[in-house]
């Protein structure tokens, strides 16, 4: 009796090899190293006096950082107060003439404005009449015009009605002649006269 016993074992798929941790070693020290520098150096440029206002608070040190100030308050120039004063009046006498300024256009437009309302109420008057003297036939000559024209009342447009134009009488057409017509230029054939 043969046995045919398997004599294999599954036991699943090959082991995965594990990934080898890379260290950077000196490079890495060396990278860390200059972004703290970095970011050292950029705090100390740009926030420097807080910087040492805060250490000087923590370390509760006075040093030479107490005639700072009064050295850079000397170092710039300084303004009296009759110099500020004169600056004051001269910028609020700069804005009340702007404002006169707008004041007088605004009115000026106001005035603009109400003499173009007139004329073109003048204007629509003017136009009716025309109208309605067209509609009649009879086309007036015109008023001379004043010399200061005072703005009219708005005069109510007068309804527009078809217009009828005058045209001359027609012409009868002449009478046709009677008889035999050439048509093409073709000769006629000798037409019989009526007895005399």
């Amino acid at each position: 009796m043969a046995d045919t016993f398997n004599n294999e074992i599954n036991v699943g798929p090959p082991p995965v090899p594990l990934r080898k941790r890379r260290s950077f070693g000196p490079f890495g020290v060396v990278a860390v190293l200059l972004i703290l520098a970095g970011g050292g150096g950029y705090l100390w440029l740009n926030y420097h006096d807080a910087l040492t206002d805060m250490a000087q608070a923590v370390t509760g040190s006075t040093g030479p950082r107490e005639s700072a100030p009064v050295l850079a308050s000397a170092a710039e120039g300084s303004v009296s107060a009759t110099d500020f004063a004169a600056f004051q009046q001269q910028t609020g006498s700069s804005i009340q003439a702007a404002t006169e300024l707008l004041t007088a256009q605004q009115t000026e437009l106001k005035r603009l404005s109400d003499q173009i309302q007139g004329l073109t109420t003048q204007v629509v008057g003017l136009t009716a009449k025309i109208d309605t003297l067209q509609g009649r036939g009879v086309l007036a000559a015109p008023a001379p015009a004043a010399a200061a024209p005072a703005p009219m009342a708005a005069a109510p447009a007068a309804p527009v009605a078809a217009r009828s134009v005058p045209t001359a009488p027609r012409k009868r057409p002449a009478d046709r002649p009677a008889g035999a017509i050439s048509v093409g230029g073709a000769p006629l054939p000798a037409a019989t006269q009526p007895p005399r």
